[in-house]
């Protein structure tokens, strides 16, 4: 039996597909779902942390990939980048079981940032004008809620489950 690997992104690449190696599709699959960190995309495909960022990069060079912070990449989704070197923060984008007034303004950016995708501590606290001890205290205690997840070393997403 042959495994073939498919892309199942919705959007047109300006690559053809027959031209990719399976592991360049499966960092596209991987990147589709989310915000993806080298070593997440080599521990899910099962190669090395250092060949994932090879491939990340080599998307980077052709504008398929998006690098928001050092270490973190993401699909590009043609609108560009903000202008504005912090995000509001008192935006509530995510429904959450508790009253707003439990959660801090900047918590409340943290819950914004992670419904725009997977994020690593130093992104949320460059977004956020915090320092990374703080926001990692407070993904430590909203994954205590139930309302954020830690996908893999250092990389966390809501909690939608």
């Amino acid at each position: 039996m042959v495994s073939v690997t498919r892309l199942s992104i919705e959007t047109s690449l300006p690559v053809d597909e027959n031209e990719l190696t399976p592991a360049e599709k499966g960092v596209l699959n991987l990147l589709a779902e989310g915000r993806c960190t080298p070593a997440y995309v080599g521990s899910e495909l099962a190669i090395g942390a250092d060949t994932a960022r090879s491939v990340l990069d080599g998307f980077r060079d052709v504008d398929i990939v998006g690098k928001p912070y050092r270490g973190l990449y993401e699909l590009q989704d043609g609108k560009g980048t903000d202008d504005e070197k912090y995000r509001n923060t008192e935006t509530v984008l995510v429904d959450v079981p508790f009253d707003d007034d439990q959660f801090r303004p900047t918590e409340r950016g943290i819950l914004n940032l992670l419904a725009e995708g997977r994020a690593i501590p130093a992104y949320l606290a460059q977004e956020l004008d915090v320092t990374q001890e703080w926001v990692k205290n407070r993904l430590h205690e909203l994954t205590r809620l139930g309302l954020v997840r830690r996908r893999y070393r250092g990389l966390y997403e809501l909690d939608v489950d």
